[in-house]
């Protein structure tokens, strides 16, 4: 079982959608109580970038706490592409994938393996028919 921040989502959202059209990464921080995995903080990890590209020190990514990933899909597709699956199998257990809006329900919570584990607990549920309303599809 996982369980993340509720506070911390709605920062992470707001931080995607600030960098819409562009693609939104940051690193999930936290701890294993109890065979729970609590994610309650962004990790911060040196990085350069330029209007090109951006590099950052993977290194320094195993010397911390990694729990998971979370990053935006602008396209608004949350399927986890192959280079997406790769990094969920490095970097920690639970991964989200968020696309436009940017709300709780436009959020997909993936494990190491890119099955979904929508929702997590300590975020609030949203039923399939609202999440899809909320993209425009039919219930």
């Amino acid at each position: 079982m996982a369980v993340m921040d509720e506070n911390l989502l709605d920062s992470l959202l707001e931080a995607a959608a600030a960098n819409h059209p562009n693609e939104f990464l940051a690193f999930l921080g936290g701890r294993i109580e109890d065979d729970t995995i609590v994610i309650d903080e962004l990790v911060l990890v040196p990085f350069e970038a330029s209007e090109d590209s951006a590099i950052t020190d993977l290194m320094a990514l195993y010397t911390r706490d990694i729990q998971g990933t979370f990053h935006s899909h602008p396209s608004g597709d949350p399927t986890p592409s192959d280079d997406d699956l790769l990094m969920f199998k490095r970097l920690g257990a639970v991964h989200a994938i968020a696309v436009p809006p940017y709300t709780r329900a436009d959020v997909r919570f993936y494990d190491t393996a890119g099955r979904d584990i929508t929702p997590l607990v300590g975020v609030e549920p949203v039923a399939d028919d609202e999440a899809n309303n909320h993209r425009g599809e039919p219930p």
